[in-house]
């Protein structure tokens, strides 16, 4: 592999150049056991590492990878260049250099063994090469978006060309014993913990706080890292909301469907398309439905002001169930979700009076737990039960057996 020298520093006995090199020069020099170095953690699934073909395809950054080299280091000054002629070992980047290796053996692939036929979609001829993409370790929806990319491409172009003209800086250390590759193993990844689902989806949506709580003036709205979610639904007031549990709601409204915060709706959430323009706002705040959503959900728990109300409210899956069905049926009906949240306020008091939360609990606590997901049945009888009640279909109290058995 070339290097190219860019700076250097001498610590403890040890080297550590950082240098500049083709992309295709690393990826071609990594060892086949480079997941073997038994300092690091298996690999990994995040959706979040599968947007290093967007990084690749944009000709943007990668992060830098850490390796440890089994040679002795040269005397050379920055700007220089030379070659890593001995073996090395991912110290940091393990998670991204096994993403790199599966994208160009695909691109091998690709390139070399793959008879296209335009006649046939991507999805198709992805399912109809799904063992050797399984062998290679290629997820399908990566394998359709870089065969859209080929198509796309002139004749004279390759494929390939992306790991050419993409660069990597690779902070190369030498002369470090196996004490020390555990320690700076474990000072690079003291900042790796995964970051909590909850807080991340915070981040993304972080521009409706501002307006949630000019609408709430007088509400309590925490972030996760003021309480937690569970700590929250145990000691949930009147008043108090989880930014969190608004934030998945007010994108159920939006779906018109249940919709659940994990770490593929937040990678989802984090690389759209690139549809805004030169924007970077990743999220494209609708002022009004926000505003009129605060309103409702505001509303609703003044509402609901007893002790079985506020814990009710304190759950997400039932914000989430209750603004789908509002969704829906601002869906069904043709009108927008602003004026949906409108109809369901203007009828709050009689969804409140045919709630009996009271039987909801009992049968939501006679459900077996080792048969079905707790979660997706409350969210989903509250949606169906709401929606029903939007419909005109319930005209006295819920039967919420109806409602959790019907899934």
């Amino acid at each position: 592999m070339r290097l190219q020298i860019l700076d250097r520093i001498e610590e403890d006995g040890a080297s550590c150049l950082l240098c500049k090199t083709n992309l295709k020069e690393y990826i071609e020099a990594v060892p086949d056991d480079f997941q073997e170095f038994f300092v690091q953690r298996g690999i990994v699934t995040n959706k979040f590492l599968d947007q290093l073909w967007d990084t690749l395809i944009q000709n943007k950054h990668i992060p830098t990878i850490v390796i440890v080299a089994e040679q002795q280091p040269p005397s050379l000054a920055p700007l220089e260049e030379f070659t890593l002629r001995g073996g090395f070992k991912v110290l940091d980047g393990l998670q991204r250099t096994n993403r790199l290796n599966i994208i160009w053996n695909t691109i091998r692939f690709l390139e070399n063994d793959f008879d296209d036929d335009l006649a046939e979609s991507e999805t198709r001829l992805a399912r109809k090469h799904s063992t050797r993409l399984k062998l290679i370790g290629c997820a399908p929806s990566l394998f359709i978006r870089m065969l859209r990319y080929k198509r796309q491409l002139d004749d004279i172009k390759k494929i390939s060309d992306l790991y050419d003209q993409n660069t990597i800086w690779v902070e190369t250390w030498f002369n470090l014993n196996e004490t020390q590759q555990v320690r700076k193993m474990l000072i690079l990844n003291a900042g790796h913990k995964a970051v909590n689902i909850k807080h991340q989806i915070e981040l993304l949506f972080i521009e409706y706080l501002d307006i949630l709580r000019a609408t709430m003036p007088d509400a309590n709205i925490y972030r996760e890292k003021d309480m937690s979610t569970p700590r929250y639904a145990k000691s949930r007031k009147p008043g108090d909301f989880h930014f969190a549990h608004l934030i998945s709601a007010f994108e159920s409204l939006a779906s018109a469907r249940p919709i659940t915060t994990n770490s593929d709706f937040s990678a989802a959430k984090s690389f759209k398309e690139e549809s805004a323009g030169d924007s970077d706002d990743l999220l494209q705040v609708d002022l009004d439905s926000i505003q009129a959503f605060s309103k409702t959900i505001y509303a609703l728990d003044k509402s609901l002001q007893s002790e079985a109300g506020a814990n009710w409210l304190g759950r997400e899956v039932v914000l989430v169930g209750l603004f789908a069905a509002i969704g829906k049926h601002a869906q069904e009906n043709h009108s927008s979700a602003t004026q949906s949240l409108g109809y369901f306020t203007e009828q709050l008091d009689k969804y409140v009076d045919a709630l009996d939360l009271e039987s909801f609990e009992e049968i939501r606590n006679s459900l077996e737990l080792s048969k079905v997901n707790i979660g997706s049945k409350n969210k989903m009888a509250v949606y169906k039960a709401t929606l029903d009640f939007l419909n005109g279909r319930t005209k006295d109290v819920f039967d919420w057996r109806k409602f959790f058995g019907n899934q």
